[in-house]
């Protein structure tokens, strides 16, 4: 989420082969500092290694994909649809190893821990617990994967200093999970120059698909641009006859991406926006852009924006006279973070929508799927409360970086920071906790987005005085490469 202009086990080449073989230089630096410091939290794992990989909860490594190092040129490495990795452009003394030994994965990274953003911290010991559950169950090949922390507070020069502290040590393979668009964009060029694999991103901005221009930074959530042509795509079949569309906009990238993604969806279609109206990033409320929306007695209210001004549109719908359907963006989804509030006021957010492409850890329908039983089970054992789905929304990062892991072992020239990168880049298994029917996959520069469907779920209240809980509201909407590269998106209108 953003608030500012804004993750079964299979057999590793032997350490000999991966470091002669690897895809680059195979030169090291030498350490220049310690990156173990108060708050940081790492992943850790004192049950014996096992030599089973249950069913649906640890991807496998894909075989017989023919991606990894060039026979001829062992700085280039190829992966899906022709895209081809070179190394050539990394720093000379760049280690295709570092942070990777027989025994041991290291990766870092940087989130809010304190401050108001704190719970989001929650993301790390959710990855944590499940890279436990991986090493548990062998690891990758043996290797142990662990992950160490450092708190930002979300603030972006907080988020670079942690960078540039554990870019020094050289001692992690790869930095997923950095949380924010303003904090990525803080750090994805230097993450690039210095070849350092910036995986997952945090945020749903369209600019983690700039594979030519940062090839080694990626997103994973569905991404603000797609989100919103999802909404387009659903408003449509709601209004056979068409609609009048407002819209209130964090005015930052943030919200400008919703802007651009929906106007592409609704390019050629009788459903017309008829207002737009921004709010400053600092705005105490949104009073006045609600009463220009209300103005327009649109049929549809977009609240392309989050944190607060949610919860206070939501509010200004049910307490006012206009009575538009309201699809709020999936920011906002978090039920005690956004809809509680307004019990306090009397008023709940019912029939709310928002598109939503992961399942819910705490819908009993689910209880029976191998990953939530494993999370259920992972999360007992660790002392952390189940039902904070924050744990969960970890796990989901953490099993697509065990999936890069897993394929980059299985690559030409073995484990290494190039072929976790192309893995990445390459990625085509479908995450289980992906609601049934959606997929999750990219392609080099034809597909560089993770994940691009979801499903239209309404917001339903059967008691006033407590929270409700989202029901299906339509069919699955699976846009799976059809956005490209961040190339499409600057070149969309908006």
């Amino acid at each position: 989420m953003n608030t500012g202009k804004w993750i079964k086990a299979g057999a590793v080449l032997a350490i000999l082969a991966m470091l002669t073989a690897a895809c680059g230089s195979s030169s090291k630096k030498q350490n220049s500092s310690s990156a173990t410091t108060a708050g940081n939290s790492t992943a850790t794992s004192s049950a014996p290694a096992a030599n089973t990989t249950p069913g649906d909860v640890i991807p496998k490594a894909a075989t017989n994909t023919g991606f990894g190092q060039d026979a001829s040129n062992p700085k280039l490495c190829h992966g899906a649809a022709g895209w081809t990795l070179d190394t050539s452009k990394c720093p000379s003394d760049w280690n295709p190893t570092q942070g990777i030994s027989p025994t041991e994965i290291k990766l870092f990274t940087s989130l809010p821990k304190s401050g108001p953003l704190a719970g989001f911290g929650l993301l790390a010991d959710g990855a944590t617990a499940y890279f436990n559950y991986v090493n548990d169950h062998g690891g990758i090949g043996g290797k142990k994967i662990t992950l160490e922390t450092k708190d930002d507070q979300y603030t972006p020069a907080n988020t670079k200093t942690n960078v540039d502290e554990a870019l020094q040590t050289n001692k992690f393979a790869a930095m997923p999970v950095l949380l924010g668009t303003p904090n990525n964009l803080a750090v994805w060029d230097e993450m690039n120059q210095e070849c350092m694999p910036e995986l997952l991103a945090g945020t749903g901005a369209p600019q983690w698909g700039d594979v030519t221009g940062h090839p080694w930074t990626t997103g994973m959530q569905l991404d603000y641009f797609t989100e919103a042509r999802l909404w387009a795509t659903w408003l449509k079949g709601k209004f056979p006859n068409g609609a009048k569309v407002a819209s209130i906009t964090f005015n930052s990238d943030f919200g400008n991406s919703y802007v651009k993604g929906f106007k592409s969806g609704i390019k050629g279609s009788n459903i017309t926006l008829v207002g737009n109206f921004p709010h400053d990033p600092t705005a105490p409320n949104i009073d006045n852009q609600f009463t220009s929306a209300a103005a327009t007695k649109a049929d549809v209210l977009l609240l392309q924006t989050t944190g607060v001004y949610c919860t206070q549109g939501m509010a200004d719908v049910e307490k006012g006279s206009w009575h538009p359907t309201v699809v709020m963006s999936g920011t906002c989804g978090p039920l005690g973070q956004f809809f509680q509030p307004l019990i306090v006021q009397g008023l709940t957010g019912k029939d709310t929508y928002l598109i939503q492409n992961f399942k819910d850890v705490n819908d009993p329908a689910n209880a029976n799927d191998p990953i939530f039983k494993a999370y259920q089970e992972q999360m007992a054992k660790q002392s952390l409360d189940a039902k904070k789905t924050t744990y969960f929304t970890g796990w989901i990062f953490a099993w697509f970086m065990t999936e890069f892991l897993q394929d980059a072992s299985n690559y030409k020239g073995g484990l290494n920071r190039a072929n976790i990168m192309v893995a990445a880049r390459s990625a085509a298994q479908n995450n289980p906790i992906l609601i049934n029917g959606l997929t999750s996959k990219m392609e080099g520069a034809k597909d560089a987005y993770m994940t691009e469907g979801g499903q239209m779920v309404q917001y339903t209240v059967t008691d006033p005085k407590t929270l409700g809980s989202f029901k299906p509201a339509g069919d699955l909407i699976n846009l799976e490469g059809k956005l490209g590269t961040y190339d499409n998106v600057k070149n969309s209108e908006g």
